[in-house]
């Protein structure tokens, strides 16, 4: 088995929690991994972390979900709820949009793809860990803010993009972990949809070639296919924003007294598997004059 695999396999085991209390992860060159194990065995009530006294942008943090240790970093405050990256310490495994950093002597990647939204009692209830280093900071909100192409060389993982590599997987399970903490800014502004198992099965792909689309132009929206976080992303231009509309997919309407940005279109299959230009065709935007 390739040192990769053993990584990945490694990394596997502490989200899926299949080791017990008993046993030990068996030795491979991961950083600071015997530290995680150990951590994520013991309550959280035992680990002496220092609390923070404010919840500010860079402030990164420690919770837990099912046993599984999630870092994350906070980047921005929307309507009293707090957007943050992931973080992790399988810097093996990162990809080019991983962000590397170094927080007391402990090296991470923040991942820069996978933003999920807290409350400030949840984070006020996560251990403080640390705060990111200045010089990352601004990286990074460069990077967000996109005034940077891609991250420096030096401060990234590699380049991957097949389905097929460690990295992209380690992508996929990754945004699984926080998945019920990622809508839920579109949930209160009610700018996310979920698709019906039955129109599901109405657009799937019958052709292997048609899964390299991942755009699609409607007559006045494009629809973009997030594959990371398995959600489609309905793209509104800037002249339509803000106006009163009715959106159509298929046969159910929605009424929307102001069109947002995006919309966020939910399905339960891979939407890999989905086709996003039968999908298109199927959504009608509809300017509503008073």
């Amino acid at each position: 088995m390739r040192e990769i695999e053993k990584i990945y396999s490694a990394y596997l085991d502490e989200i899926e929690n299949k080791l017990s209390d008993e046993e030990i992860l068996q030795p491979v060159r991961v950083p600071n991994k015997e530290k995680i194990t150990n951590m994520f065995k013991q309550p959280l009530k035992n680990i002496s972390l220092e609390k923070s006294q404010g919840i500010n942008q860079g402030n990164i943090y420690l919770m837990f979900l099912d046993q599984t240790p999630v870092y994350f970093v906070v980047i921005d405050e929307i309507d009293n709820v707090f957007e943050v990256l992931k973080m992790s310490k399988w810097v093996e495994l990162a990809n080019h949009n991983d962000l590397l950093t170094k927080v007391d002597d402990e090296w991470f990647i923040i991942e820069t793809w996978n933003n999920f939204y807290l409350s400030k009692e949840e984070i006020l209830d996560s251990v403080y860990f640390g705060k990111l280093p200045e010089e990352d900071l601004k990286i990074l909100l460069k990077f967000l803010n996109e005034e940077i192409e891609e991250l420096p060389e030096n401060k990234r993982g590699i380049f991957a993009t097949s389905e097929n590599s460690y990295q992209i997987k380690f992508h996929k399970k990754e945004s699984e972990i926080v998945r019920q903490y990622k809508f839920r800014i579109f949930e209160e502004e009610e700018n996310i949809i979920e698709l019906s198992p039955e129109r599901e099965e109405q657009i799937k792909l019958e052709l292997v070639a048609g899964k390299e689309k991942t755009t699609a132009r409607g007559e006045n929206f494009v629809l973009y296919a997030d594959l990371e976080n398995n959600i489609f992303k309905l793209i509104l231009p800037s002249n339509l924003q803000g106006k009163k509309a009715n959106l159509k997919i298929f046969d159910e309407t929605q009424k929307l007294e102001e069109l947002p940005e995006e919309i966020i279109i939910k399905a339960k299959n891979p939407i890999r598997d989905l086709d996003i230009e039968k999908l298109a065709e199927n959504i009608k935007v509809e300017i509503q004059n008073d």
